[in-house]
């Protein structure tokens, strides 16, 4: 596990309409294609306040990078919870259970990026 610095994510459009479309879903997902990236998937995520992303789950192959850009965001590895704030980042190695929530009384805003490209879920 390793923590590194942010991402600026300025070029990331995101109509406001979708934010508030997010909040009332609990969590929605931007991905970010690239013809020239077929090793890594990428996106953003809006997660709301109070709400969960995935169920516990384990990468067999795949690393998977997060890094906040608005809110907090709490991901559970090596069991324990982590919390990062904006600017921050945390890689979760291959094998490794994982999972995210967001405890906080506002919304996060998240990037992340899985190489090589998603695969299954153990």
């Amino acid at each position: 596990m390793n923590t590194h610095a942010t991402l600026n994510l300025s070029h990331v459009a995101i109509r406001e309409a979708d934010l508030d479309l997010a909040a009332t879903c609990g969590i929605k997902y931007w991905f970010l294609p690239s013809p020239h990236a077929s090793k890594v998937d990428t996106g953003v995520v809006w997660l709301a306040a109070g709400a969960c992303g995935t169920a516990l789950h384990t990468h067999a192959e795949e690393e998977e990078y997060f890094s906040v850009e608005y809110g907090e965001l709490e991901i559970f590895v090596d069991d324990r919870w982590i919390r990062l704030t904006p600017g921050q980042s945390l890689t979760v190695p291959p094998g490794t259970r994982h999972t995210l929530r967001n405890q906080s009384a506002r919304p996060c805003l998240y990037f992340y990026a899985i190489s090589p490209q998603y695969g299954s879920l153990i």
